[in-house]
C-alpha cells in the first residue's frame, strides 16, 4: 500500500512537470527585429508595425520604430506565418506576409509616400 502511494506521488509530480514544460514552450516568444525605411532608404520614425498570426486577428503584437527606424518585437512560436501591417501618416500602408524560419529573426521593410 505504501509503495502505491509513493508511485502515485511520483507520477503526479512527473505529470505536473510535463504540463508545465509544455505550457512554457507554447508561450515562448522569439525576438524579431528590423528597420523600416522610405523609398530613399531613410529611416521612418514612429511607424506602427502590427504582426498578426496567420488565420485572422489572433495573437496581435504591436511595435513602433525608434528614431533610426528600428523595431523589436517578441512573437510567439505558436505560428510560423504572420501578416505584417505598417502604418505612418503621409505614407501608404504596407501589408504583407512573413514566414519565420529557425534562423530568421530580421525583417526590413520599405514603405512609400
Amino acid at each position: 500500500m505504501k509503495n502505491k502511494r509513493i508511485l502515485l506521488i511520483i507520477f503526479s509530480f512527473l505529470l505536473v512537470n510535463m504540463l508545465y514544460i509544455n505550457t512554457a514552450a507554447a508561450t515562448s516568444k522569439v525576438p524579431i527585429s528590423g528597420k523600416i525605411t522610405d523609398s530613399d532608404l531613410r529611416p521612418i520614425t514612429g511607424a506602427k508595425i502590427v504582426f498578426e498570426m496567420e488565420g485572422g486577428l489572433n495573437g496581435i503584437q504591436v511595435a513602433k520604430t525608434d528614431y533610426r527606424g528600428n523595431y523589436t518585437i517578441y512573437l510567439p512560436l505558436t505560428s510560423k506565418t504572420y501578416w505584417v501591417t505598417i502604418g505612418k501618416d503621409k505614407y501608404r500602408t504596407y501589408r504583407g506576409k512573413i514566414h519565420l524560419k529557425d534562423d530568421s529573426d530580421n525583417f526590413n521593410f520599405t514603405v512609400h509616400k
